[in-house]
């Protein structure tokens, strides 16, 4: 008997020995791991294709996003980490594949990938309620409507969500604490479901309030959309932040250069509350934003901040993902309809003209005004479809009319860069009637201080739809002239 207990006994001291040394690596090695890691993406504009028609968008890197996710989560799983995953904004919309499925395409890839909040930035105006209903996720909106409820109907300002059991609370926010009056121009003047002028968020306090007691041990995040890198910290805007238990913000920035420090840069800034920064490098291709936190008493500490292009080389691709995207591939097929063929390459400042061409048909008008910078791309010479020109004009907001006076008319001057065609004849003591897209109409309106009814739905529908009607009739593919009786005019600040 007294060998089998010794035995026994000694079984029994390797195991309390293994199993002390298993707590003990387990202790040590938690230091280190991290408790949340946040993945944020954002700019996306839409760019979510069927990889078999890469003919109409060549650089489709959501499969790999998806399965960075994938892998990220798998590790969060074996470690005990939660995952949050969120959009900055953006995203809906911006691409034919987008328009033509009515954002199915970027719902079923934030339903697919498993996003947690998606908040709207400026590209996503024009997404209908009916179209959003479909998102699993929360789905925030960084403007108010003037009665103060979010612009968009169906959407929040900001929304908490029990993330394996972390309670985690998200804020929109669009330019941080930029006064919109000192860049009128990159703020929308309409948005969503108001037609009336909006407000970007920044009275933090009382949305929180809203929220209710922020529970023990959660965290609180801000998204920044259009976060430019500011050289000098905003101080108070920080310290409002800090105050009101935020601890990190999730910041997006478009990177239009092309050298490579951006990549190899820190995305984490040393602010309080801390900064992950993403990027959207020359407008094309995508970037995972990560941010791995650790509890640290009552607050987080970052234990990681990094940049990583969604490419096979940072992860396989998710085929769940891929094959639940194929499923538009006739969708789109039959939207991209064929309209003739182009002999050469049109340019954008062509395209411009042709547009605003087309603007002088309809009926009133006395004035077409556009921004040259609302034109995104060429015309390669070979055949052209209804994605190439969406390409080029990817707006869907509503053409307008509204009538100014001679006087406000040579104040268009202050929006550098507007194009007009004017007919010569013009009344020099008449007010004009002037054509142009919701936005910019919205915009002349804020700036001039006109009253809230100058602006006249003509009941055309939207500016592209509205310019693939006008080249599918007519059989000179574009007309690249201005008309009789117009002159073209680029007005500049005076």
């Amino acid at each position: 008997m007294k060998p089998v207990m010794f035995s026994a006994l000694r079984s029994l001291t390797l195991l309390s020995l293994a199993a002390a040394a298993l707590l003990s690596g387990c202790s040590k090695s938690s230091e280190t791991e991290p408790d949340v890691i946040v993945l944020q993406t954002g700019r996306l504009r839409g760019n979510v294709y069927p990889l078999a028609l890469q003919n109409l968008a060549p650089l489709q890197h959501y499969p790999y996003l998806a399965g960075y996710v994938k892998k990220v989560r798998a590790e969060a799983a074996r470690t005990g980490a939660r995952v949050v995953l969120v959009d900055l904004g953006d995203s809906l919309g911006g691409s034919f594949a987008s328009y033509a499925t009515d954002h199915g395409n970027m719902v079923t890839f934030f339903n697919e990938t498993g996003y947690d909040f998606v908040v709207l930035g400026n590209l996503d105006s024009s997404i209908t309620p009916a179209a959003l209903a479909p998102l699993k996720a929360r789905v925030l909106c960084p403007f108010a409507a003037p009665d103060g409820s979010p612009a968009t109907t169906g959407t929040a300002f900001a929304a908490r969500q029990d993330i394996g059991g972390l309670p985690v609370t998200l804020l929109a926010n669009f330019y941080g604490d930029t006064d919109p009056a000192s860049l009128p121009e990159r703020f929308p003047t309409w948005f969503g479901t108001t037609a009336a002028n909006v407000t970007p968020l920044r009275d933090y306090a009382s949305i929180l309030r809203d929220l209710g007691p922020a529970p023990a041990g959660g965290l609180t995040l801000l998204s920044w959309m259009k976060f430019e890198s500011p050289k000098t910290p905003p101080t108070a805007f920080l310290a409002e932040l800090s105050r009101l238990g935020v601890n990190a913000i999730l910041a997006h920035r478009i990177y239009s250069g092309r050298e490579r420090d951006a990549w190899s840069e820190k995305t984490f800034y040393p602010w309080t509350p801390p900064v992950s920064e993403n990027i959207l490098r020359d407008n094309g291709g995508f970037t995972m934003a990560r941010l791995d936190l650790k509890r640290d008493g009552t607050g987080w500490r970052v234990l990681r901040q990094e940049l990583l292009p969604m490419t096979a080389n940072t992860a396989p691709a998710d085929p769940v993902v891929t094959q639940a995207i194929a499923r538009f591939a006739d969708q789109i097929r039959q939207a991209d309809k064929p309209l003739g063929t182009l002999t050469e390459a049109v340019s954008e400042d062509e395209i411009l003209l042709a547009y605003l061409t087309a603007l002088t048909g309809v009926p009133g008008t006395q004035i077409v005004a556009y921004s040259r910078q609302s034109v995104r791309e060429e015309w390669p010479a070979g055949p052209l479809t209804a994605s190439r020109v969406y390409n080029s004009l990817p707006w869907t907001t509503r053409l307008v009319q509204l009538t100014l006076t001679p006087a406000q008319v040579e104040q268009l001057g202050k929006f550098g860069g507007m194009v007009l065609l004017k007919r010569q004849d013009l009344a020099p003591d008449q007010p004009a009637v002037v054509t142009t897209s919701q936005f910019f109409a919205a915009l002349i309106a804020r700036e001039l201080s006109l009253p809230a009814d100058a602006i006249r739905d003509i009941a055309i529908g939207n500016e592209f739809e509205f310019f693939l009607a006008h080249l599918s009739q007519n059989p000179q593919l574009p007309a690249i002239a201005t008309p009789v009786g117009w002159t073209l005019e680029n007005l500049r600040s005076r």
